[in-house]
């Protein structure tokens, strides 16, 4: 009997250091949440907001409309604008400049043509030339200037063209040499001055797009 005791007492201990021994139980996982672009059940899409462009602004209600009708094309320009030549698909338009500077006039000359290959500007000393689209319409810029007599003609050209037409804007900045006076006056703003430019190409249209 005590040898049945002695087993039993010993087998218990060996079934309770085993217990003791056991591995620790992994640790309990948690899913892991899907990813924003996956939704789960119940989740409410996030709309993603689109980038935007600036709207252009809108050019004063009183500009002048210049409008080619035979080769379809229109434009406007500042109401102090004056046409001062014009031909059957070409014209000269002055544009108001400021008082009391070296900047003698400012100007647009409009020339359109027939055929034109390639369609770009006809005025000496291009300088630089890139493509360039605006509202959709793509155009050729080009820059350059011209100088004599102490006289400085800076422009910047924009042609595009369409079918057999090729029209070419060109905006001018005709300015004197400081040296030619004896007491020089201001240097006029190109930045400012050539602001408007931009302007104008923005409003140019084919009458038949």
């Amino acid at each position: 009997m005590r040898s049945c005791f002695r087993t039993v007492l010993v087998l218990s201990l060996a079934f309770g250091l085993a217990g003791c021994n056991l591995p620790t139980p992994a640790p309990a996982v948690t899913p892991m949440r899907a990813s924003p672009t996956s939704l789960l059940p119940g989740d409410t899409p996030i709309a993603t907001k689109q980038p935007t462009l600036a709207p252009t602004a809108a050019v004063p209600a009183n500009w002048q409309t210049y409008t080619d009708q035979a080769y379809g094309f229109t434009f406007r320009y500042p109401a102090q604008g004056q046409i001062v030549s014009r031909q059957d698909h070409s014209a000269r338009i002055s544009l108001p400049v400021t008082q009391g500077t070296n900047l003698v006039e400012k100007f647009i000359d409009v020339a359109a043509t027939e055929n034109a290959d390639p369609c770009v500007s006809q005025n000496p000393g291009v300088s630089q030339s890139q493509p360039l689209t605006v509202n959709g319409i793509p155009f050729l810029e080009e820059s350059g200037a011209d100088a004599g007599a102490g006289q400085v003609y800076e422009w910047l050209a924009y042609s595009t063209s369409k079918n057999n037409v090729c029209v070419s804007l060109t905006f001018v900045l005709h300015s004197t040499n400081p040296g030619n006076y004896l007491t020089p006056p201001p240097l006029f703003d190109k930045t400012a001055e050539s602001k408007l430019f931009s302007s104008i190409l923005a409003t140019f249209a084919w009458l038949n797009p």
